[in-house]
């Protein structure tokens, strides 16, 4: 039985036509859903710690701070062709650590290889530093650049670069590491500020202050020694409160005591004295009766202290009397 081709063309160009209308009718849900994809493309959820804002064909939505910023919640804006929704994350803590001039390993005869800061005494010295920040203008931020990261540790390093001219190596690497990581995150804040950046810097903590390795171990040796060296000088100190108020007090003591016998001998000389001169003038006015009454109270003092009273016969000597 032979087949009929007419009848076969027209069973092809059927199936073609069922295929080609299942893919117009796909095709029309395709279309739908991409239409419904964009049409909703502007409705977003603003979290909580974000901020939005809405560039409409490229230019910031709003005149003012108010209707530019929008706050937490539902947002409705025209599709993503029309309108570009950013949020920005105004309650996150950003950490950065910078690096630029911070070697971590033996110092390069290409200077451009390393990375190093200049101090005040012409030292070489390496710094590695962790920044802290957040967002306190979220227009600012957004439009500002496109890599806030790096923007960052351009301005920092520069500023950390900047504070080490003013300072020696040994007041970077001891009494004045925190002032220059105040000097440091001002300059920096000050340069953020004048570019608009849109952050602020919470905190900026110095991670390595250190002179190059081949050199290291000698300002190790030398900051030992500049410890030591303080450490001697508060135990002297200390010593010194201690002995000090010891002796001061003990001294204090004595001179009380001094003062004290001075007082009693004094007075005991005024008592002589007053003695004395009253019996002057008795003296004066009677010699006779005063000297027989002192000689006679005189005798008698002497005599109650003698044990043993012996005279000498008559005719031997003149007679004496001895205490034994």
């Amino acid at each position: 039985m032979t087949e009929n081709p007419k009848k076969n063309r027209a069973d092809r160009r059927s199936l073609f036509g069922d295929i080609l209308e299942a893919l117009v009718k796909s095709f029309r849900w395709i279309v739908l859903v991409v239409l419904v994809a964009i049409l909703c493309s502007g409705i977003k959820s603003v979290q909580t710690g974000e901020v939005a804002i809405i560039l409409r064909f490229g230019k910031l939505l709003g005149e003012t701070r108010a209707e530019q910023i929008h706050e937490p919640g539902l947002l409705f804006a025209f599709p993503y062709i029309i309108d570009e929704v950013i949020t920005v994350p105004t309650g996150k803590v950003f950490e950065l650590t910078v690096d630029t001039h911070n070697s971590a390993d033996y110092m390069s005869t290409d200077i451009r290889q390393n990375g190093y800061i200049i101090t005040g005494d012409q030292n070489i010295a390496l710094i590695g530093a962790s920044v802290k920040y957040t967002i306190h203008d979220p227009v600012a931020y957004a439009l500002s650049t496109a890599d806030m990261d790096t923007t960052l540790r351009g301005v920092v390093s520069g500023s950390l670069a900047t504070g080490g001219v003013g300072m020696s190596i040994d007041e970077l690497l001891t009494t004045r590491k925190d002032d220059y990581a105040k000097a440091v995150m001002a300059d920096a804040q000050a340069h953020i500020d004048a570019l608009g950046l849109g952050v602020q810097i919470s905190s900026l903590e110095l991670k390595t202050v250190s002179p190059p390795l081949e050199v290291n171990s000698i300002f190790q040796a030398v900051n030992s020694a500049s410890v030591q060296a303080q450490t001697v000088v508060a135990e002297a100190r200390q010593y010194y409160e201690v002995k000090i108020p010891t002796a001061q007090a003990s001294a204090n003591a004595l001179v009380a005591a001094a003062q004290a016998e001075y007082a009693s001998k004094v007075a005991a000389a005024n008592d002589s004295l007053s003695e004395f001169r009253g019996l002057l003038a008795e003296y004066e006015a009677n010699p006779e009766v005063v000297k027989t009454r002192v000689y006679t109270q005189k005798l008698t003092q002497i005599l109650s202290t003698i044990g043993t009273v012996r005279l000498i016969e008559p005719g031997e000597d003149t007679p004496h009397i001895f205490m034994p």
